[in-house]
Parts: structure tokens; C-alpha cells; sequence
């Protein structure tokens, strides 16, 4: 950052008429401080982005877990309903046949 510095501090000596040479160097310090380097920027993005993705990834994950909660639900539903189903069925037969033999 500091060869930077020099590097603008000398350019705008260069091209236009400096008055006040602390002036100009205190001008270059804020300038700089302000600048983020591009490395930075871009590993922070890189580093946004994977935060992200795991974040999705842990999403899907809790949605499959779900899904197979009520696959199993439904699985055991349809069991307790078809064991009712014949249960009725026998209940029904049952009486039907005491009807006509008695």
C-alpha cells in the first residue's frame, strides 16, 4: 500500500501544481485507506458464497429429512387404515353370519 502511495503522491505532484506538500500527503492517506484491495474483496465474496452454499446444503438436507419423516408417517397410516378396513370387514362378516344362523 505504501508504494501505492508514493506512486499517486508523485503523479499528482507531476500534474498538477502542489502548494502545500503535507496537504497532498494527507489527501493520498485518506484516498488509500479507503481503497480495498481487489484480493480481499474477492476472497470475502468467495468466502459469502460457500457460507451460502453450506447453508443450502443443510436446508436440503433438513427438507429430505422431513420428506422421509412423513413418507414413514403416511406408510404407517396406511397400514392402521387397512387393518381397520379389515377389522370392520370381520366385524361385518361376522355379524352377518350369526344373523343367518340364528
Amino acid at each position: 500500500m505504501e508504494a501505492m502511495m508514493e506512486v499517486l503522491e508523485q503523479e499528482l505532484e507531476g500534474a498538477f501544481e502542489v502548494k502545500d506538500k503535507k496537504s497532498l500527503h494527507r489527501y493520498i492517506v485518506l484516498l488509500t485507506e479507503n481503497i480495498v484491495r481487489k484480493e480481499s474483496y474477492e476472497k470475502e465474496q468467495l468466502e459469502i458464497r460457500s457460507d451460502i452454499k453450506t447453508l443450502a446444503e443443510i436446508v436440503k438436507q433438513g427438507f429430505e429429512h422431513t420428506d422421509k419423516r412423513f413418507e414413514a408417517m403416511n406408510k404407517r397410516f396406511t397400514m392402521m387404515f387397512t387393518f381397520m378396513n379389515i377389522g370392520f370387514t370381520i366385524i361385518v362378516l361376522l355379524t352377518v353370519l350369526f344373523k343367518f344362523i340364528a
